[in-house]
């Protein structure tokens, strides 16, 4: 199989998590150009300003819609919070899509914590579907609103676990010219369980699995 389908992954793949999330590195700054030096009012340097992704989050690919951006990290995640790791999970989910509509993991691999196994998995599989010049059409999600769940019997770092439902369409993997390699059927209410580790400002997912 060229990739792993979410519902397929989370299925099958165990998932062990031990010892401690990486530090975040969401956020690139990019210093803009120097401006030359000038007597005139108007000609002070602008300000550097931050990229809204990490340099190596594709904007684009062939599972893209139109028009459609990577998800933003949310303002709601940035607190050490039950709401805070709510809003990342539901998020992270986000950026486990886009990795889908891209067949690129970049972006959730800044927010994946060593001691998550499936997460690794998972990326390592679209990483794999990449190499073979394959991509994913179909296999979008909707994700639905986060909710409590306790920690137990989850013995990765965390400071709070989360459930998210999330729906997934139709997916195949196809190459340049259409032909399908494998593909899997839309899923309803896939229940997942994320748990995340709040640090430098940032939360690492370090669980996930089905409950």
């Amino acid at each position: 199989m060229a990739g792993w389908a979410l519902a397929g992954a989370l299925l099958v793949l165990a998932t062990g998590c031990t010892g401690e999330a990486t530090p975040n590195t969401s956020t690139v700054p990019v210093a803009s150009s120097a401006a030359p030096t000038s007597t005139a009012a108007t000609s002070a340097s602008p300000r550097p300003t931050a990229r809204a992704y990490p340099a190596d989050v594709p904007l684009t690919g062939h599972n893209v819609n139109p028009g459609e951006k990577p998800p933003l990290y949310p303002a709601a995640a940035k607190a050490r919070t039950q709401a805070g790791a709510n809003a990342f999970a539901e998020f992270y989910m986000h950026t486990l899509d886009w990795a889908y509509a891209t067949t690129n993991p970049s972006y959730m691999k800044h927010y994946t914590g060593p001691s998550c196994g499936l997460c690794t998995g998972l990326a390592t599989g679209i990483s794999k579907t990449a190499a073979q010049h394959h991509w994913y059409l179909g296999g979008r999600f909707t994700v639905h609103t986060a909710a409590f769940t306790t920690v137990a019997p989850v013995t990765a770092p965390a400071d709070y676990c989360s459930h998210v439902n999330v729906d997934t369409t139709a997916e195949s993997v196809v190459d340049r010219t259409g032909k399908v390699f494998s593909g899997d059927g839309a899923y309803k209410n896939l229940k997942v369980k994320i748990c995340a580790k709040f640090i430098n400002s940032k939360w690492q997912t370090t669980y996930l699995a089905r409950p």
